[in-house]
């Protein structure tokens, strides 16, 4: 049984215990199934677990990044499929941008892979694919500035790509946003419902 799953079977345990020690009331019982409710819809694919995958296979990701305001709250979603086995990821912060959405939507997926995974990771993100595999190169040669000699926007993120990548074989795709590509799709959907998650 899942981490989860035992979280989730042990408070249905504590809300009955709760009603069988005291008289019904229904407003607690509304509010217990609330917050039940609140915890099932953090998915067990949101669950920090590592994937495994057979030697030799292709770990694919998509990732998405969406704010509300530019900066303002964002959400980020990841599909990670392994050897037929889906994982869906996000997460939210409450004052972002969207590129650092998008970039933490690519880190999280990446993150849950071994290392040593061939991956081809797919992005709607100019900014995402092209940062890791035109532009970071450069940045690091130059001390993490950029051709107008500024700082590279968002450096511990893309640091953090870096270092991750390496460890990693990881083919960079971008496709057009909202395109009809259904696991684009799925991950604009992760994102912006992670924005209102509380």
């Amino acid at each position: 049984m899942s981490h989860h799953k035992q979280i989730i079977n042990r408070l249905e345990q504590v809300k009955c215990l709760l009603l069988d020690d005291m008289p019904i009331d229904s407003d607690l019982v509304e509010v217990l199934d609330i917050h039940l409710k609140t915890i099932l819809e953090i998915t067990p694919e949101q669950e920090t677990i590592q994937l495994n995958s057979s030697p030799g296979s292709v770990i694919r990701i998509w990732s998405d990044g969406a704010c509300t305001g530019n900066p303002g709250p964002g959400g980020w979603g990841t599909i990670i499929i392994v050897d037929g086995n889906i994982q869906e990821l996000s997460g939210r912060s409450q004052r972002t941008t969207n590129n650092i959405m998008e970039m933490t939507g690519a880190l999280e997926g990446i993150k849950r892979t071994p290392e040593g995974s061939s991956i081809i990771l797919t992005s709607d993100s100019q900014y995402l694919v092209k940062g890791m595999t035109q532009w970071l190169k450069n940045w690091k040669k130059k001390g993490w500035k950029k051709a107008d000699g500024n700082e590279v926007l968002n450096r511990d993120l893309w640091m953090k790509l870096d270092q991750e990548s390496q460890k990693r074989n990881i083919q960079w795709i971008w496709i057009k946003g909202h395109a009809g590509h259904p696991e684009n799709e799925r991950c604009d959907e992760l994102a912006r419902k992670a924005i209102t998650r509380r």
